[in-house]
């Protein structure tokens, strides 16, 4: 019996090991030069078993790290997106203004002892968001003049 127990406890705890966030480490530069801000973002594959929880790290001076306020990844297939900015906050932009649209490419993560290290170039030709968010004001029909309006009568 205690053999028994002995093995079950073995077998859950070796098919249990991919259940383990593993962390990842890196770099991050934007045409050549380190990043100055951002965040990689690393969204499993939506076919991947047990649908693991998003990943993320904070990017500072070209480096991100999971176990600095971030989240690691499970084993397996993932996009890896990288948003990138300025680094001179503002009230409304924490980070500074976004330098290019985000960054996307796939990779595959194995489980492995210590931490993963990853290295992503985002090239310079990335361009930063130029499309402005649509308003729900409602277009006038009155053309736009610089003369004021004559008075009525005369």
């Amino acid at each position: 019996m205690r053999r028994a127990t002995l093995a079950a406890v073995l077998v859950c705890l070796t098919g249990c090991a991919d259940d383990k966030l593993h962390d990842v480490a890196g770099t991050v530069t934007h045409g050549g030069a380190p990043l100055p801000a951002g965040v990689v973002w690393f969204d499993p594959d939506p076919n991947h078993p047990g649908q693991p929880p998003q990943g993320y790290a904070y990017v500072k001076d070209g480096k991100f790290d999971t176990t600095d306020r971030g989240r690691g990844v499970k084993p397996g297939a993932y996009s890896v997106r990288v948003e990138g900015f300025d680094g001179k906050p503002g009230n409304e932009l924490p980070l500074g203004k976004p330098l290019f649209t985000d960054f996307e490419e796939k990779r595959e993560f194995a489980a492995a002892p210590g931490k993963i290290e990853l290295v992503l170039a985002v090239p310079k030709t990335e361009k930063p968001r130029t499309d402005k968010p649509k308003t729900d004001k409602p277009k006038t029909d009155k053309p736009k003049t610089d003369k004021p309006a004559k008075p009525v009568g005369k």
